[in-house]
């Protein structure tokens, strides 16, 4: 049983909300904050609101949270009912996944004799859009058996209020408390429970709304219901998309140090040349040096005979960008576990967006999850990678980049949305990547803005006349923390997976099993399906207390696009680890899928456009 509590409005025009809302958070951001804390609000409609309005309403939220809507009155007394067709079609349509229910109160003056037709037509217009709705009389005339059998005929709930008799005319529950005195909740509350107890002899509704007056009194019904309490933290709740830049450290030398690990705390560079010998290089420019280097003045770009006399017993390596693009798949195939998008900017940096990965994993965005998550992303890159990693995380993908950059090596810097622009101010402008050398000589020279806080204050008209209106529009933006530059695959991937920590270590290959086709099948198969792709092979991977790594994959001769493809040979895989006593226990497993294609790459032939070599 589903239950959703939570405020009628969220607006700064709340008596709670000067309490309820960070002082630092404008009334842009109260719907996206509240939204991080409760999973349900209800929206009193004055007025017509317009289509732009409820796709931002879909956008700043999660997911996972839901609205009811009350229909604005003026569309109710109409005589026309069609206006609330169009309504319903036109303007909530963007909203429509995340809507419970219509909430519909006619006016006092409606009675059942008068309005038993329009009630009827009503409800079949809602029905027809696919609406569930709730109904809220006036009128003393409504409650009677013959309104509830036109209710239960359309499965709409009849609203429960202190005006109201709690009949039960649908498969949900809905029940608004004005009353802040803990007795009349109590009374309420035991009231719903008892409709629980009954419904357990025939069929259980399906979920019950609770709206109350203000999020103090959200926390009260949820003790009574015996769930969790959404306390507000105050400070401490993220607002917007979380962001996270994975930047690799001294990658190239990095990888030099997995394949000759006596390279690990001396001196050593990978090497541009174009001479074959690997233990005989004279000449040549530094791609990159290991921090050891870096320490004696060796840098990228270096020419040989510069670093050679700043380090003379510098140890070289050729650059192997064959050998370090297999270590990056490796790691880019295990951060698609962690994102819900991921771009591969470069061999060594990536960006994630981790916003629906972080709420599925831990129910809130809260501060401290981000970093738990965060660091989980660096353990683990730690941990099956061996590499290191400096990250950063924002709400944006720019600052998430200025955040990698901010401690290296093996950083974690967060920079918290309510105190983005704090952190931005002071730092140079040549931090925002996309801002070139000739860019930074203009702003600097010229302008006199040496600060991102310097930036952000700029007129942002002259920015576009200077730099033109895109160019201009987005400095400033990023500047002021506003980008909403997404984060956009680069290329089609060579393998998807996703992996878990399990809650407590086993050997259980019952649990495992059950795991895996609970928590990670659906996962990985809407990704697949989101990307449309086909697959080959299906692998299970485990890693054990003693953090050892250990994979099983299975092929198909021909490529598959159906989930039961993936969950139907995980239990086959599984009978291919070991269980048994001298096995470490479990910690962690993961699900892939590899040998991908795009199901428009595989069309037939004949269906391909002709190139003039197919004349030839």
């Amino acid at each position: 049983m589903k239950y959703y509590v939570g405020c009628s409005g969220w607006s700064q025009y709340q008596r709670w909300a000067k309490d309820f809302y960070p002082n630092t958070l404008v009334p842009e951001g109260y719907l996206a904050y509240y939204s991080r804390i409760f999973d349900f609000v209800e929206v009193y409609l004055n007025s017509i609101v317009s289509r732009l309005t409820f796709k931002k309403w879909a956008k700043q939220t999660p997911d996972n949270f839901r609205f009811t809507l009350r229909i604005p009155q003026a569309i109710i007394q109409s005589t026309d009912t069609e206006r609330l067709g169009h309504f319903l079609e036109q303007d909530v349509d963007p909203l429509e996944e995340k809507v419970l229910a219509l909430v519909i109160q006619p006016s006092t003056t409606i009675a059942l004799k008068d309005g038993r037709e329009w009630l009827d037509e009503v409800l079949q217009i809602c029905a027809y859009y696919g609406y569930q709705v709730v109904m809220e009389f006036n009128h003393y005339s409504w409650f009677q058996d013959l309104t509830y059998h036109i209710l239960e005929k359309y499965n709409a709930a009849l609203a429960w209020t202190e005006k109201s008799r709690p009949v039960v005319t649908s498969d949900f529950l809905y029940l608004r408390i004005n009353d802040y005195e803990d007795s009349v909740i109590k009374k309420w509350i035991q009231k719903v429970n008892e409709e629980q107890e009954e419904t357990k002899k025939g069929k259980e509704h399906e979920y019950t709304l609770i709206v109350v007056d203000r999020p103090a009194t959200v926390d009260s019904v949820l003790k009574l219901l015996n769930l969790s309490e959404r306390k507000n933290d105050g400070q401490n709740y993220w607002i917007g998309r979380v962001i996270t830049c994975v930047d690799l450290n001294a990658f190239y030398p990095s990888c030099e140090e997995l394949r000759d690990p006596s390279l690990i705390g001396k001196p050593h560079a990978a090497i541009m040349t174009d001479q074959q010998e690997r233990n005989n290089i004279t000449k040549g420019v530094v791609a990159s040096s290991s921090y050891e280097a870096r320490k004696l003045g060796v840098k990228s770009a270096m020419p040989l005979s510069k670093a050679r006399e700043l380090c003379p017993n510098l140890i070289l390596k050729p650059v192997d960008i064959p050998y370090y693009r297999q270590v990056s798949d490796k790691v880019m195939s295990m951060l698609e576990g962690y994102a819900d998008v991921l771009e591969r900017t470069s061999i060594d940096e990536a960006y994630l967006d981790c916003t629906k990965k972080v709420v599925s994993k831990y129910n809130q965005y809260h501060y401290s999850n981000i970093e738990h998550y965060a660091l989980d992303i660096k353990k683990t890159i730690e941990e099956q990678c061996n590499l290191r990693s400096s990250i950063g995380v924002a709400p944006t993908k720019s600052a998430a980049k200025m955040a990698s950059d901010f401690q290296k090596p093996d950083g974690l810097t967060i920079f918290y949305p309510n105190q983005l622009q704090k952190f931005l101010e002071n730092l140079e402008v040549e931090r925002v990547s996309g801002i070139g050398v000739k860019t930074q000589k203009v702003l600097k020279e010229e302008m006199g803005i040496h600060t991102i806080g310097q930036l952000a204050i700029y007129d942002v008209q002259n920015l576009m006349d200077r730099f033109g209106k895109k160019n201009g529009l987005w400095m400033w933006q990023v500047a002021n923390g506003h980008d909403e530059d997404p984060v956009i695959p680069r290329e089609d991937h060579i393998s998807l997976s996703t992996e878990r920590t399990l809650e407590s270590f086993t050997k259980d290959k019952k649990v495992i099993l059950q795991f895996l086709l609970n928590e990670l099948v659906d996962e990985l198969y809407e990704r697949v399906s989101r990307r449309e792709y086909r697959f080959k092979t299906v692998a299970v991977k485990i890693v054990r207390s003693d953090f050892s790594v250990e994979t099983r994959e299975a092929s198909y001769s021909n490529y598959q696009t159906r989930k039961e493809s993936i969950s139907s040979v995980i239990e086959g895989l599984l009978d291919r680890f070991s269980f048994d006593d001298s096995t470490a226990k479990i910690r962690k497993v993961g699900l892939k899928v590899s040998k991908l294609v795009r199901l428009e790459n595989k069309k037939p032939s004949a269906l391909k456009q002709k190139t003039l070599l197919d004349y030839s």
